[in-house]
């Protein structure tokens, strides 16, 4: 059989599974958008005896986001990384820090779909979980109303980080880097830009933990450090702010305008639809 081999951002927690998995989605929940800080979560669910790990699992701690979930994510980088499921017979992987692996079978919730993003792949849809799969359903709580000169406000998903976002973007890509695919473990991210003082934090900006590649010029990812949602990074010294759209409560009212460094896209994602795409940053 087949292995395939995923790893967090800092490359300390790495596994494999082998073989084709149970089921494998994505998943278009607030949850999961928020947890990933992307427009939607992708996961293999493996058989525990087909999935191994590879490293260290010191770093691991976790947030039980829902009765009978939690989302465990690598404290160092805030990637997510596999938690076993709540049969304790499966171990939930996700597939965003795999470069290569299964393809996907479906999407899952897309009656909860974030508003800015665009489904444009032929894969059978469900509005929440397929016929037969059981489940609990969080439905989403009503916002109050807007305030003024707020172009949207945002969270994590244990809701100790708030923020608004008083700009609008400058611009908005679907970045597929593998730097950026391991940070939020999802198939890719999309982030909007704005001035450094077009993001104001609400609360718990003490919360806020950053992880910089040793390599990297400028790339830093920014998550909470209870429940590891991807969130704002302020770049103050190029004046700029970085947000992962899947942490807005909002509709920015704005969408991807294309797709970057989409020479290193997962082989498992397929880009459909009309929007640009560039092999790496665009010109």
């Amino acid at each position: 059989m087949p292995e395939h081999h995923g790893t967090c951002l800092c490359g300390t927690v790495t596994w494999t599974f082998s073989g084709e998995p149970d089921f494998a989605s994505h998943c278009h929940c607030r949850m999961c958008r928020k947890a990933h800080g992307a427009a939607f979560g992708t996961y293999y669910f493996v058989p525990a005896d087909r999935f191994l790990w590879t490293g260290s699992q010191s770093s691991i701690t976790g947030y039980r986001s829902s009765p009978g979930v939690t989302r465990a994510f690598c404290r160092t980088c805030g990637s997510l990384v596999p938690e076993l499921g709540p049969d304790g017979k499966s171990v939930d992987v996700p597939a965003g820090s795999h470069d290569r692996g299964p393809a996907v079978s479906c999407h899952i919730f897309v009656d909860h779909k974030a508003p800015w993003h665009e489904i444009t792949d032929d894969l059978p849809r469900h509005g929440e979980y397929p016929s037969g799969v059981p489940g609990p359903v969080i439905q989403d709580k009503p916002l109050p109303p807007k305030p003024d000169g707020v172009v949207a406000r945002g969270s994590c998903l244990c809701g100790i980080v708030e923020f608004e976002i008083t700009e609008p973007f400058r611009v908005v890509h679907n970045c597929h880097c593998s730097r950026c695919r391991r940070a939020r473990s999802a198939a890719f991210t999309t982030n909007g830009f704005t001035s450094s003082k077009g993001v104001r934090f609400l609360q718990g900006e003490g919360h806020v933990k950053h992880y910089r590649l040793p390599d990297a010029r400028f790339f830093t990812h920014a998550f909470c450090d209870t429940c590891g949602s991807g969130l704002p990074r302020i770049d103050t010294g190029r004046k700029l702010a970085s947000i992962p759209l899947g942490a807005l409560d909002d509709d920015p009212g704005q969408v991807p305008g294309d797709h970057i460094f989409v020479d290193d896209r997962a082989d498992w994602y397929e880009i459909g639809g009309e929007l640009p795409r560039f092999p790496q940053a665009p010109g």
